[in-house]
C-alpha cells in the first residue's frame, strides 16, 4: 500500500494532476483532526489494525473531492442549506481497467489457496474499518500481497460500480437472483428521477433491493436508505458507500434541511435513530432489519432496525397509543422524544428505486410466515378494541393489510404480477 501521506509534496504514481489550494490544504488538517481518521500506516504490520487504511482514504478523497470532509461538515453544523458544499461523485458508467486489474489481480492471489470473494470483501471492509467486517483468516503471505497491491485511492480516482460486477463474475451470479443493475440504466433512470436538482438532495430514496448498490449509487440524493436479504451484497454496499456516498454509510443525527423541515421544527424525513448507518441487512417483504449501533466501530453491536413492518407489534408508535390522545406539553420530555423516534420510523419514502428477484418465488414457508403474521395481527387489533384509534394506525393498517394480501395471494389492485412472484409495493 502506497503511503499517501506524502501527496501534496511528492509525485505519486497513478495520481492524477491536482491543484492545491490554500483551502484544500485547510481541508486536508480538518480531515486528519477528526475523530474517526486513522493513523497512516507506516509498516506492514500496522495493516493488521481495524481500519487502517481509513485514514488514508479520508485523506486521498479530500485531495481529489472532499465530500468525507463536506458530510463530515454538515453533521458538524447539524444544518444543510441550498448553496452548502454537496458531497457527491459522478458515477462513470464505464469501469475503469485500471481498477479491474487491481481487483482481479489481488483476488487471484486468494482464489490460489481456496478463498473467495468473502474473505476478499472483509480484508478491504476490515482495513476500511467499518463494523460489517472483522479480521478474516488469510496467511501472511497473502495478507502482504493485498497490502502491497490494492491502492484505495484509485477507487477514488475513478468512480464506477465495481462490486456490483466483481461480485457478479465471481460466484455471486444467480445467487438470490442477482444480476446487478447496468450503470448505464442506473444513471438514465436518476437523471429521470432526479430533473429538480435541488429537490433531488433533500429527497428520501428507499432501495430494498440494494445488491452492492448500483441502483441507488448515481442518485444525488443525502438521503438514501439502502437494505438487501444477501449479508454479502450489504457488506459490498457499505464498501462502495464508504468510498462514493458517505451520507448513505454514516448519519449519527438528524440534519435540519435533509430530515428536520427548518419552518415547521419537526422531523418530517424517515430517520433510524438506533443505528447510525443507513445500510440494512433483512427481509424488505417484511420490513425486518438489523444493523451496526455504530458503523465505524470495531465490534459494534447490532440492532434490530424496522422499516414499515407488516408484523404491527413490531411497530413502535403502538406503545404511545395512549399519550397520542394526551396534549403534547403534558408528557415529558423524555416521553416526547421516544415518540417523536417512533414517528420518525413511520414517514413513508419520497421514493423507492429498486431491480427487485422478480423471478423469485415466494416459498411455502415464507407464506406461512406471513399468514402466521396476519393471524398475530388480528389478535393484536383485537385487544386495541376498546383503545381510541388514532388516524395514522388506520393508514398503517391499511397499508399492512395490503402488503399481506399481496404476499399471500399475489394479488394487487395497483400492479399486475406473474403469478407466484415476489414483488414490492411503494
Amino acid at each position: 500500500m502506497t503511503d499517501l501521506s506524502l501527496l501534496l509534496f511528492y509525485e505519486v504514481k497513478n495520481m492524477k494532476e491536482l491543484n492545491i489550494t490554500e483551502e484544500k490544504i485547510f481541508q486536508i488538517h480538518q480531515i486528519m483532526k477528526h475523530p474517526l481518521f486513522t493513523p497512516f500506516p507506516r509498516q506492514f504490520e500496522d495493516s493488521y489494525n481495524f481500519g487502517w487504511a481509513r485514514g488514508t482514504v479520508f485523506y486521498c478523497d479530500t485531495v481529489l473531492d472532499g465530500n468525507w470532509y463536506k458530510w463530515f461538515s454538515i453533521i458538524g453544523k447539524g444544518d444543510f442549506k441550498s448553496g452548502d458544499p454537496v458531497p457527491e461523485v459522478k458515477i462513470s458508467a464505464t469501469r475503469s481497467p485500471e481498477v479491474i486489474k487491481m481487483l482481479e489481480k489481488a483476488f487471484s492471489s486468494l482464489q490460489r489457496i481456496s478463498l473467495g470473494v468473502f474473505e476478499f470483501l472483509e480484508w478491504i471492509g476490515f482495513a476500511l474499518g467499518l463494523s460489517w467486517f472483522k479480521k478474516p483468516n488469510i496467511p501472511e503471505r497473502e495478507w502482504k500481497y493485498l497490502y502491497e497491491t490494492v491502492d484505495f485511492s484509485l477507487f477514488l480516482q475513478y468512480p464506477a460500480d465495481y462490486l456490483s460486477y466483481f461480485l457478479a463474475e465471481h460466484g455471486q451470479s444467480g445467487a438470490l437472483s442477482y444480476y446487478p443493475t447496468p450503470s448505464q440504466v442506473s444513471i438514465m433512470i436518476m437523471k429521470m428521477l432526479e430533473i429538480d436538482e435541488e429537490q433531488a438532495l433533500i429527497s428520501s430514496t428507499f432501495e430494498p433491493c440494494i445488491g452492492a448498490g448500483s441502483m441507488i449509487l448515481p442518485s444525488r440524493s443525502l438521503n438514501c436508505v439502502g437494505a438487501d436479504l444477501s449479508n454479502i451484497m450489504v457488506r459490498a454496499a457499505a464498501i462502495q458507500m464508504f468510498f462514493y456516498k458517505p451520507s448513505m454509510l454514516y448519519v449519527p443525527n438528524p440534519i435540519i434541511g435533509l430530515h428536520f423541515d427548518r419552518e415547521e421544527q419537526r422531523i418530517n424525513k424517515y430517520f433510524e435513530f438506533n443505528s447510525d448507518t443507513r445500510i440494512y441487512v433483512g427481509d424488505s417483504l417484511k420490513g425486518e432489519y438489523e444493523a451496526p449501533i455504530n458503523i465505524f466501530k470495531e465490534n459494534s453491536e447490532f440492532t434490530e432496525v424496522y422499516v414499515h413492518p407488516i408484523d404491527l407489534e413490531k411497530r413502535e408508535l403502538y406503545k404511545y397509543d395512549d399519550d397520542l390522545s394526551l396534549p403534547w406539553e403534558s408528557l415529558t420530555k423524555i416521553k416526547r422524544f421516544e415518540i417523536v423516534k417512533a414517528m420518525a420510523r413511520e414517514i413513508n419514502f419520497d421514493s423507492s428505486v429498486t431491480n427487485p428477484p422478480f423471478n423469485l418465488k415466494l416459498s411455502e414457508f415464507e407464506k406461512k410466515s406471513f399468514e402466521e403474521i396476519r393471524i398475530r395481527n388480528e389478535k393484536f387489533l383485537a385487544n386495541r378494541t376498546q383503545k381510541k384509534c388514532h388516524s395514522i394506525f388506520e393508514f398503517i393498517e391499511e397499508e399492512v393489510n395490503e402488503k399481506i394480501e399481496i404476499g399471500l395471494t399475489n394479488k394487487n389492485t395497483k400492479k399486475s404480477v406473474a403469478q407466484n412472484q415476489l414483488m414490492f409495493t411503494f
